[in-house]
């Protein structure tokens, strides 16, 4: 499975927002290999496009086949990186519908040093308060191989919920051997809300590292 992130500065004002996000997931969620989307928007209009696909190559064509059913991209994108999901996390709230969202960067090149102590940090201490989160809907940690970032995306019910994975997160004790100096958090995180969310199909499992 693998996760196309996509950034914009602002999307084009319309007066119909809702026929506009309804027409865009229609025509993503029927590209080949398609396996779930989310669309966000913080409030100063700026956007992230979060698609989730089968195989590479469906990543790689999605634009192109956007472009042959709609035209050419109305505005420019800021970023647009394919990520393998390092984790996958489903919430209490997993049937629910999300309504705001998360996105953490973590700017590469990471250490290899750094992307171990996150991942065990994220699979054994983060991932169990997370499921305590009622809200949370799913978190996603994104890893990019050839840049060596890494990006985390939760997705909750509602805009009280983002304070719930913050508590959650920043309570959780150290792990025994874990070195704090390793664990510097990401360097920036953007709140947004849920413009679209469709449910994807289970993702495969993550082999522990």
């Amino acid at each position: 499975m693998l996760a196309r992130l996509q950034t914009v500065a602002a999307r084009p004002r319309t007066d119909d927002q809702d026929q506009l996000v309804t027409q865009v997931t229609s025509m993503i969620s029927a590209h080949p290999g398609f396996a779930g989307l989310a669309m966000l928007q913080d409030d100063e209009g700026a956007g992230t496009m979060l698609t989730l696909w089968h195989t590479r190559e469906d990543a790689e064509l999605a634009s192109e086949r956007s472009r042959a059913a709609r035209g050419p991209r109305p505005f420019t994108l800021l970023s647009d990186d394919i990520y393998e999901i390092d984790d996958d996390v489903t919430g209490p709230a997993s049937t629910q519908r999300a309504e705001a969202a998360f996105v953490g960067h973590f700017d590469g090149p990471l250490s290899p040093a750094r992307v171990a102590a996150a991942r065990r940090g994220g699979r054994d201490r983060i991932r169990p308060a997370l499921h305590q989160v009622p809200s949370l809907v799913r978190t996603l940690v994104l890893w990019h191989p050839i840049d060596s970032k890494m990006a985390v995306v939760h997705l909750v019910t509602s805009i009280e919920g983002l304070q719930d994975v913050t508590a959650a997160v920043t309570s959780t004790e150290l792990l025994a051997g874990e070195d704090p100096s390793l664990l510097t958090g990401p360097d920036r995180v953007q709140a947004h809300r849920v413009l679209s969310y469709l449910l994807p199909a289970p993702a495969n499992p993550v082999p522990e590292r």
